[in-house]
């Protein structure tokens, strides 16, 4: 039996989210508000149903537009970023490889921050070996920004309107950062990362947590960076499929997306549709990751 089969036959906890009501035990068939925890490393993941949502910005940058509708599958999604503790225990099963640097993954006091410093191949690892994968750029996305209650996008996972106190965004003043207008240093009260599932009020509408803020997410997509002199180079957006899409070719670009925001970055400040990308093999103290899976049927 797969792990995966293994990860949904065993349901270990149904909880409720923080806006959503947990699904009744014993229920079949899983519904917004459903949770489970992953046998295998612990992680509580929350339930995003199937149907559409608008992904995109019109008001973002180029490679957000245009604003479209995309069609998902049912998945469920790690409700925190990977910790150091829950990768410390893939490095110790000899299925990951530390991270690049090992100062904060070393050090006790860090157990429950997200892991960073690992690639995007290191973070497949570890989803492989944790019975799950990447999310996609889409997933990911929907999971951030759709409210499926108003049936509307969200500029953040928490609402519309920017605010420090509900993600660990780049405000620390000995970073020199580029501070949001009106936003106190360290407004978000740490310096560096914060312990995962720090920012409740912070949640998307499917309870995913730390989803703007804390360290950027890898992806699964590949990526290419709209490029406006070559016109051979197409924004992904305006022709991606409308069902389930997964990036562009892998084969032509070592590029890997990133998404949410972090502690020591300025760019987009949480912004649920801003893109980033890094080389599939760079890894970066500010770039972390969650996992996904697919409904086992």
């Amino acid at each position: 039996m797969s792990k995966n089969v293994c990860l949904f036959a065993v349901v270990l906890a149904l909880i409720a989210l923080a806006g959503c009501s947990p699904a009744p035990t014993g229920a079949s068939t899983p519904t917004l508000g459903s949770a489970l925890v992953s046998p295998v490393d612990g992680m509580t993941m929350v339930y995003v149903p199937e149907g559409e949502f608008k992904m995109g910005s019109e008001a973002g940058m180029t490679d957000e537009r245009p604003l479209h509708t995309v069609f998902l599958d049912a998945f469920w999604l790690d409700q925190t970023e990977i910790t150091n503790e829950m990768y410390g225990n893939c490095v110790g099963a000899g299925q990951c490889k530390e991270p690049n640097s090992t100062v904060y993954f070393d050090d006790p006091a860090y157990a429950n921050h997200p892991v960073a410093s690992v690639s995007w191949v290191d973070a497949g690892n570890y989803c492989a070996w944790a019975g799950r994968r990447l999310p996609t750029e889409a997933e990911w996305e929907k999971a951030a920004s759709w409210d499926p209650i108003a049936n509307e996008q969200r500029v953040y996972p928490w609402g519309n309107e920017y605010d420090c106190t509900k993600g660990n965004f780049d405000d620390e003043i000995q970073l020199d950062a580029s501070l949001m207008p009106d936003t106190a240093p360290n407004c978000d009260g740490f310096a560096h990362s914060s312990p995962v599932g720090s920012f409740p009020e912070g949640a998307s509408a499917y309870g995913a947590l730390d989803m703007g803020g804390n360290v950027w997410e890898w992806v699964n997509d590949a990526f290419i960076e709209v490029d406006p002199i070559n016109a051979s180079i197409q924004n992904y957006y305006a022709v991606s499929p409308a069902s389930n899409p997964q990036g562009v070719d892998p084969a032509i670009t070592d590029y890997r997306g990133m998404r949410g925001g972090s502690w020591n970055f300025t760019f987009g400040f949480g912004r649920a549709a801003y893109r980033l990308w890094y080389g599939l093999d760079d890894s970066y103290d500010g770039v972390g990751f969650r996992c996904a899976s697919s409904i086992t049927p």
